[in-house]
């Protein structure tokens, strides 16, 4: 249900030539932190090498050149977009006043998702509904929440790490290793997997351990919240609080 995207690459159907292009592009700004206005011009300058040398080759095909050079985009959203290395996001608004969160509607005539335009939570019971305007509008002329809360679909992130067989088998691991090794606990803890929480941590069933998982998948993950100013702290600095509420799989390897 979650995953089905995860096996279906738009890179996939490109042309080799098409697929090394964008991948250069995409490990230059993803690994290597060149801006996307830099890969763009890298971009550029393949499709220009790529055309010039198909020219010079009697053998290609017209045809086939101009497919493969179609392939290559000029921007570096597009570029990246082939890969799906986006995770699939929801955008709350968010009440500046009491905090309250209101997912997005869909538009039946507009492509545009919609928010409610005031706040409605009512903070304690017996208050009145806050009230707090939620949208403002935007240089382009659209409605737009004033605060937002990004949230990435864990169903999807887990989906990405499963849809891969290498991980899978990494992340099937760690229990199998724990459950073999049982009766002789560790001297050094080295890992959150060697203490003696997961040793007696009981599974869903309650009737086994978690770590005996069978032929199904056990996966542990850390909550982690932390508020930072974006700003930095240097004195007289601006203060602009942000929030990250992220969650971490255990189940990978620490390198």
């Amino acid at each position: 249900m979650y995953e089905a995207h995860h096996y279906d690459l738009p890179i996939d159907h490109c042309d080799e030539i098409a697929q090394l292009s964008l991948f250069l592009a995409a490990v230059s700004v993803v690994i290597f932190g060149i801006g996307r206005r830099h890969g763009e011009f890298l971009m550029g300058v393949l499709s220009l090498i790529l055309s010039l040398a198909m020219e010079a080759n009697n053998n290609d095909s017209q045809s086939r050149s101009q497919n493969t050079l179609a392939q290559i985009p000029r921007s570096m959203d597009t570029a990246l977009s082939r890969f799906k290395l986006d995770a699939q996001t929801t955008s709350y608004a968010v009440c500046p006043a009491c905090n309250c969160t209101y997912k997005p509607s869909a538009s039946l005539t507009s492509s545009c998702v919609q928010y409610p335009s005031n706040c409605t939570n009512r903070p304690i019971p017996e208050d009145d509904p806050c009230g707090e305007l939620l949208l403002q509008c935007s240089p382009d002329g659209q409605l737009k929440p004033i605060k937002t809360f990004l949230y990435h679909h864990f169903h999807d992130y887990l989906a990405g790490l499963l849809s891969r067989p290498d991980l899978e088998a990494l992340m099937d691991k760690p229990c199998d290793d724990l459950l073999a090794s049982i009766g002789s606990p560790p001297h050094i803890i080295r890992d959150v997997w060697d203490a003696n929480f997961f040793r007696t941590f009981s599974g869903p069933s309650g009737q086994s351990l978690f770590i005996d998982r069978g032929d199904e998948g056990r996966y542990a993950f850390t909550l982690n919240i932390d508020f930072f100013n974006i700003e930095g702290n240097l004195q007289r600095n601006a203060s602009t609080s942000t929030g990250i509420i992220s969650c971490a799989c255990l189940n990978l390897p620490l390198d």
